[in-house]
């Protein structure tokens, strides 16, 4: 269970200065429609309607600030995920064997789930089919033991991607990084010979 811990640390973090940057913007918006703006001096108060401002513009940039430093996105995928030659040699994948017929697929009903959660690739060069034709969007992310994103599909609904990765033989997570989806039930276990 540490591991899944781990894995979703990167797109689990700390909303709470965000929350608190926006409460005291709205306490403040309150405030000033409350008591300020029914005052008949508000507009023409110089030096207060110019603090006025500049305070509500101060705690707007705050807020916005929080809401950019608190929201993580997944790393990108390593060059070698999407099959790219290394070294000059272009790497033969081995499809995932998943079921059914060697893909992964979102539940097209919306449910927050995989088809299967269990995946086994008999060589280190993996290859994984992932459709979503649910309404919602959703990812394939692979991440190792220790939480480390080691690849991803972008997050998408209506189509299909393939993730490509050259991984050493062992136990992976994958699961979908959307915020809530992982906790949800959207993950399992990859197995690399």
């Amino acid at each position: 269970m540490p591991h899944a811990l781990a894995a979703a640390a990167f797109h689990d973090s700390s909303k709470v200065a965000f929350f608190v940057a926006a409460g005291v913007l709205v306490a403040w918006a309150v405030l000033v429609s409350a008591l300020g703006i029914r005052d008949e001096r508000f507009v023409t108060a110089g030096v207060q309607g110019r603090a006025i401002m500049a305070i509500t513009a101060i705690l707007v940039i705050v807020t916005a600030a929080m809401g950019v430093v608190t929201a993580k996105t997944p790393p990108p995928a390593p060059p070698y995920s999407t099959g790219a030659a290394i070294n000059g040699v272009a790497p033969a994948f081995t499809p995932v064997s998943a079921a059914p017929g060697g893909a992964i697929s979102a539940d097209p009903s919306g449910a927050l789930a995989y088809s299967t959660t269990t995946l086994l690739a008999s060589s280190s060069h993996v290859s994984i089919d992932f459709t979503n034709t649910a309404p919602l969007a959703h990812n394939l992310t692979i991440a190792n033991a220790a939480g480390k994103v080691l690849g991803a599909t972008p997050t998408f609904s209506g189509g299909s991607k393939t993730l490509t990765l050259d991984l050493p033989p062992g136990t992976y997570t994958f699961y979908c990084s959307v915020p809530g989806h992982e906790a949800a039930g959207m993950k399992g276990t990859l197995t690399v010979r």
